[in-house]
């Protein structure tokens, strides 16, 4: 069925991705953002398109994420989001970190990616930036890309404009009109929507919108914060994430600029987008420790957004109980640069037909029903992917 009235909460890149797939299937679309186009997390990232993920589930929507980053640009009405081929680059330090990467190797082989383990001298070999630093136990390498997150934003933004799409700046999604168990409309800080479809993408901001229509959903926010350096000529083709003593990552950009961050493993739950000192001595310290030959740059901008934690760090994409025609896009849990396009494409093919996408099953929000809410994402990094099938 064509043609229904489908409203979106949010402009960021999931927003703004399912407004175009949504109207080029025939529906009239609204998107409501409070503020402008990719203010929320969107603005916020760094932009890693990667297959390589840590469960089969999210490799396999990994890979059809990937693939569709390939093809954007036709959607964008041919605006380049700034899409270049990099290597993905894991580095362990920890011998259990190698043996739980080890494991997973049958899982990357089988979905047909080059994701391998590699011992501590070929990690030195293919990653030269690391030389002189803490000496790696391995590291797993896989081909990735990188995208700049705000020509895909304002890209995805402009070409909504081009097909007369109404995108409403600067007006607030407040609560919704459900009747007889379905929404019909959105109340809004400018009157009344009708709708047959919502779409909640407001990330960060999902849970307590979702909250209005009686929804509850088990996310989280936890600020995130990066830096970046003056330009230097290109010393690193690798996107750099590591997990000890605590997880930072850290590459170059297209200017030449060094992008980094480590993570607080203190970091309170909640929406915080302010940026601190305290972020920029950490992340110095430890890359001067990971990559000593990083000394002496000098950082120029900071800045910090919110991840929206999902107690099995997976994304929360389709209808939600108990209110017919809610559906969640959100819950991105720090992938939502890679995973929301395609998570919108496909949600939107749902809304339109009626049938789910088999790489969508795994993400549905009911998959939270009876589980308990967390307080905040795991210590234990990995052990996060399995927590609601060990909980239920």
């Amino acid at each position: 069925m064509t043609g229904k009235r489908v409203v979106i909460v949010g402009a960021g890149i999931a927003g703004l991705i399912a407004a175009l797939e949504a109207q080029a299937a025939g529906c009239a679309v609204t998107v409501l953002e409070r503020g402008y186009p990719g203010g929320g997390n969107s603005g916020r990232n760094v932009g890693r398109i990667r297959r390589m993920q840590l469960t089969e589930e999210l490799t396999r929507i990994s890979i059809a994420a990937s693939d569709y980053w390939q093809r954007i640009d036709t959607l964008l009405g041919g605006r380049n989001p700034l899409l270049f081929p990099t290597t993905y680059a894991l580095v362990l330090y920890g011998d259990d970190e190698a043996a739980h990467l080890g494991d997973l190797e049958p899982m990357w082989r089988a979905v047909g990616i080059d994701a391998r383990l590699h011992d501590s001298a070929t990690t030195l070999k293919r990653i030269p930036i690391l030389q002189g630093g803490e000496r790696p136990v391995g590291s797993v390498l896989s081909s990735a890309h990188l995208v700049h997150h705000d020509a895909a934003v304002h890209g995805a933004y402009l070409a909504a404009l081009e097909r007369g799409i109404d995108v409403r700046l600067g007006v607030e999604a407040l609560g919704f009109d459900v009747v007889g168990g379905a929404v019909v409309a959105v109340e809004t800080t400018t009157g009344r929507i009708e709708a047959d479809a919502v779409i909640n993408a407001a990330d960060s901001k999902a849970r307590g919108l979702a909250e209005t229509a009686g929804v509850s959903v088990p996310t989280h926010p936890m600020r995130r914060e990066a830096l970046v350096t003056h330009s230097i000529k290109p010393i690193m083709d690798q996107a750099v994430t590591f997990y000890r003593p605590f997880e930072g990552w850290f590459n170059q950009t297209l200017r030449g600029e060094i992008v980094a961050g480590v993570t607080d493993p203190d970091e309170p739950a909640g929406y915080n987008h302010d940026s601190s000192l305290q972020f920029a001595t950490r992340t110095a310290s430890l890359l001067a420790l990971k990559a000593p030959s990083l000394l002496g740059l000098h950082a120029v901008r900071q800045w910090a957004g919110t991840y929206e934690y999902t107690p099995d760090r997976s994304p929360i994409v389709g209808a939600y109980s108990g209110v017919e025609g809610f559906y969640g896009l959100h819950g991105w849990s720090g992938r939502g640069m890679l995973l929301a396009p395609v998570s919108a494409a496909l949600l939107v093919q749902e809304i339109v037909s009626g049938i789910r996408d088999p790489l969508m099953l795994p993400f549905a929000p009911q998959r939270f029903d009876g589980v308990e809410d967390e307080a905040g994402p795991h210590v234990d990094y990995y052990g996060g992917y399995s927590s609601v099938e060990a909980a239920s």
